[in-house]
């Protein structure tokens, strides 16, 4: 009997765990920096409706749209680079959120300023907090895996240095746009392999194909299994990467 009650134990811990999700925000601050930004003494922070996901950060709850609170805190990696683990209850799988990344506290947050690309690039919307219009970041829905979600400050591009060093990336052509099913990158490199991905709005990486290059490049991609909608390119090449809007028939 108590082999089974223990065994029994052991399946419901096992159960337990998978019904939660642990979700990682990653932000690039380079450009904030690049454009005269300070980085406030508290960090860059991550707020948004998580109370109301019932979300937790290193064991502590989440609040809604309160970037000051401590569980707010992002960990500062190299290059310019924020992250914090959001782990959310199964409950909340499949909901969507509103975020932001906010340096310090409101008043210096993405949405703010006029070079933001959230609203144009189709990856965040207006939203009301206590009374007051504020532009977020939108994930459609919280997934049911552990994800990372990974954005260039203010932008909808994954990386910061995305059109700034395109010196090894030149000539670039993505066609046809909108596709359906094949869709090919063209492009010149000096550089002799490459990487190209595809985001989709929520900044979830979906396609990652590493190639070999030439000077003169026509590679082919699938998009055969990708949903219909709004991604984003980025081709690496070395240190340079650019990228760009891709649509899905």
């Amino acid at each position: 009997m108590k082999k089974i009650f223990t065994s029994v134990l052991a399946l419901f811990i096992a159960s337990a765990s998978f019904a939660q999700v642990t979700v990682t925000f990653r932000v690039d601050v380079t450009n904030f920096i690049a454009g005269g930004g300070v980085i406030d003494a508290t960090g860059i922070r991550l707020t948004g409706n998580f109370s109301s996901r019932n979300a937790t950060a290193g064991g502590a709850p989440m609040a809604d749209f309160s970037p000051s609170i401590p569980s707010g805190a992002m960990t500062s990696l190299p290059n310019n680079i924020w992250q914090l683990a959001v782990t959310f209850p199964q409950a909340s799988i499949g909901q969507s959120l509103n975020y932001l990344f906010v340096n310090g506290n409101f008043g210096s947050q993405e949405g703010t300023a006029a070079s933001s690309t959230l609203i144009s690039g189709n990856c965040g919307a207006t939203a009301t907090v206590q009374g007051t219009p504020l532009v977020t970041r939108v994930l459609a829905a919280i997934p049911n895996t552990a994800t990372t979600y990974a954005f260039c400050w203010d932008k909808c591009t994954a990386s910061c240095n995305a059109g700034l060093n395109d010196v090894e990336i030149t000539n670039v052509m993505v066609t046809p746009n909108p596709t359906s099913d094949i869709v090919v990158f063209g492009f010149e490199s000096v550089s002799n392999e490459a990487t190209i991905s595809l985001f989709d709005l929520s900044g979830k990486e979906v396609l990652n194909q590493n190639v070999v290059t030439e000077s003169v490049n026509n590679i082919e991609i699938s998009t055969a299994n990708l949903n219909a909608g709004t991604y984003f390119y980025q081709i690496k090449s070395g240190d340079n990467i650019t990228s760009g809007k891709l649509m899905k028939n």
